[in-house]
């Protein structure tokens, strides 16, 4: 007896079928433009796609040389994923405990570096003018490299630069906050009390090697920078903050009989505000030629008021 299959066992396919239209094209028609994004004023045109991870790093490296005051340069060797965590722990922590209020332990990073895609947008930052015209066209990001070929050797950064290199980026320049990261990180005896082992043992393998400060901080154009050595950091580190410069100078101003400078200084900008006010008036008919005010009788004449 022959089994026949069920009913519901029976499957059935359907295709779709899909129509499409071919348009003839002439091979001697000229292409297209490509479509280009908006060209951003500060950020050159590459000649590498934008979606590439060196171009990524490169705007990355340019973006934080241009947001950062303050970095510290030091060497990194063979160091674990735990105590890389361990580190910036203990870095976040240190930094809170100073003013937990603030924000600056949280803008406080640890950077790894590729050290010449970072060279490369170092040069790009000091050596190229985000408002030159130049900067746009194509063909521009080769002109830029062109002219901030010479940085590879002269720039004082160029010589730290190589092998495993990170970076210690700071929001604001703060004395305070940074003598507490190099207690943490750079220790000049044994490592603080209390840390975690793990950071103990990475700390074993770091080595401060310089500093980098904007040029907005200390006068000069934005953009470019002022190279620290080892010692100059550590000077920096060492002074007071703000407030308590400003309470010294004024302390020292006032010892020195700056306080009658300073009224003196004010009496000049009150005396030319009174002599302006007084020539509008007179100029609106307020006041006559001697300064003394004017007053119009019932018959509509004028006369001087003594």
């Amino acid at each position: 007896m022959a089994l026949r299959p069920f009913q519901f066992l029976r499957f059935t396919r359907t295709y779709a079928t899909l129509t499409s239209s071919t348009t003839s094209v002439s091979p001697d028609a000229p292409l297209p433009p490509p479509t280009l994004p908006g060209l951003s004023p500060t950020q050159p045109r590459t000649v590498k796609s934008p979606l590439t991870r060196k171009t990524q790093l490169h705007r990355t490296y340019l973006s934080l040389l241009r947001s950062t005051p303050l970095m510290l340069f030091f060497q990194h060797n063979n160091l674990r994923a735990t105590e890389w965590v361990a580190l910036r722990r203990e870095l976040l922590f240190g930094l809170r405990k100073i003013d937990p209020n603030s924000t600056l332990a949280e803008g406080t990073r640890i950077t790894v570096l590729k050290p010449a895609l970072f060279a490369s947008s170092l040069r790009v930052a000091e050596g190229h003018d985000p408002l030159h015209k130049r900067s746009s066209e194509p063909g521009g990001s080769k002109i830029i490299a062109e002219k901030t070929e010479k940085l590879k050797e002269t720039h004082p950064l160029s010589p730290v630069l190589t092998g495993p290199v990170a970076a210690l980026s700071f929001p604001s320049v703060e004395p305070v906050h940074l003598k507490a990261a190099l207690d943490i990180l750079f220790p000049l005896k044994n490592p603080k009390k209390g840390l975690d082992p793990l950071a103990i043992s990475g700390l074993q393998k770091f080595v401060l090697l310089a500093g980098r400060v904007d040029g907005h901080v200390y006068g000069s154009r934005s953009g470019e920078g002022r190279v620290m050595d080892i010692d100059l950091i550590r000077v920096l580190a060492l002074l007071p903050d703000v407030n308590t410069l400003r309470g010294e100078l004024l302390a020292m101003l006032r010892g020195a009989g700056g306080a009658d400078l300073v009224m003196n200084l004010g009496n000049v900008g009150i005396g030319l505000t009174r002599t302006v006010h007084t020539y509008q008036k007179m100029l609106s008919g307020e006041l006559d030629s001697d300064g003394n005010p004017v007053q119009t009788n019932a018959e509509g004449g004028e006369e001087k008021k003594e």
